[in-house]
């Protein structure tokens, strides 16, 4: 198994930075329309886990929906790096194009596929997975 690593994260223009404790073999690619058109790609991790290094007060928050997730976004350069997730709003999601130090064209990862489209029936089906 995979050693966790620390890796940096930022959004554009660097007032928002980050570091994340994870084990990058498992990314998620979901199809909602929030995921779909920022592009994102996911790893979720524990709060515990995530670091937020400066820019607190440049984040804003985007909700839609059931509002249960919380989108997160620097003010200045409009760049997502991370989210609280809908699935577990008590994890941090990585947006790991955000990652500093992390190539997803190069890394060698398993790339997961969430049909955010049927939002409801995907989480059904991972919850009820063994």
């Amino acid at each position: 198994m995979e050693k966790e690593q620390t890796y940096q994260g930022s959004c554009h223009c660097g007032a928002v930075s980050f570091t994340a404790k994870m084990n990058l073999t498992n990314i998620t690619q979901c199809n909602c329309s929030i995921c779909h058109k920022k592009g994102a790609l996911h790893h979720r991790i524990l709060m515990d886990k995530f670091t937020l290094l400066s820019g607190e007060k440049d984040l804003t928050l985007y909700q839609f929906g059931s509002k249960e997730a919380k989108h997160l976004f620097c003010r200045h350069c409009g760049i997502h790096a991370f989210s609280h997730p809908r699935f577990d709003p008590t994890m941090i999601s990585i947006n790991i194009r955000s990652l500093d130090d992390f190539d997803s064209d190069t890394a060698d990862y398993q790339l997961r596929l969430f049909d955010g489209k049927n939002w409801e029936q995907a989480a059904k089906e991972i919850r009820n997975k063994p």
